[in-house]
């Protein structure tokens, strides 16, 4: 009997960390959302008042930036050393590809990439317009991920619950 109520409270509590898994994931997401927004917009201000350089730019931005936004550009600052064989534009993709930790869904990530066409490429007029739509649409994306995780926290808590209670009831 005493192996079964322990495999019980195992399954339930294995059930709502589940659940709550779900929970910070979408808090996450949203933590994630908002680093990039104000990256983003230190990163026009370097760019169009400062005129910092690109390799300068995104070191700074991998030491000063909101995690895991810093990422995102100490990933992109990694790869600079191979812009003569590639475009800009390739290495700021490979680097939104390979920083899995933004949690960003694909349109998201869509945002991030057209930037990348338009990073170091055009003149400061530009690059300012590019920034600030990529900025305003990852500001949008944000907020529906903040409407998304109020909404969906606690169905994701209590169906982890109700899933291990559910489970626990079948199996006794």
């Amino acid at each position: 009997m005493m192996i079964r109520l322990i495999g019980a409270v195992l399954i339930t509590a294995g059930a709502a960390a589940w659940g709550l898994l779900g929970v910070f994931r979408l808090r996450s997401r949203v933590r994630s959302l908002n680093a990039l927004v104000s990256a983003l917009g230190v990163m026009k201000s370097e760019i169009c008042e400062r005129l910092t350089p690109m390799p300068e730019l995104l070191k700074l931005l991998g030491n000063e930036a909101t995690p895991p936004a810093s990422l995102l550009f100490k990933n992109a600052a990694e790869k600079i050393p191979s812009l003569g064989s590639k475009p800009f534009s390739t290495l700021w993709n490979q680097a939104v590809h390979e920083t899995p930790e933004l949690l960003l869904a694909s349109p998201e990530e869509l945002v991030l990439k057209e930037l990348g066409l338009s990073l170091g490429r055009y003149d400061i007029g530009e690059q300012r317009s590019a920034l600030q739509y990529a900025e305003r649409r990852l500001g949008d994306y944000a907020r529906k991920a903040e409407t998304e995780r109020e909404k969906n926290s606690k169905v994701h808590a209590f169906l982890g619950v109700a899933a291990g209670l559910f489970a626990v009831v079948i199996l006794l």
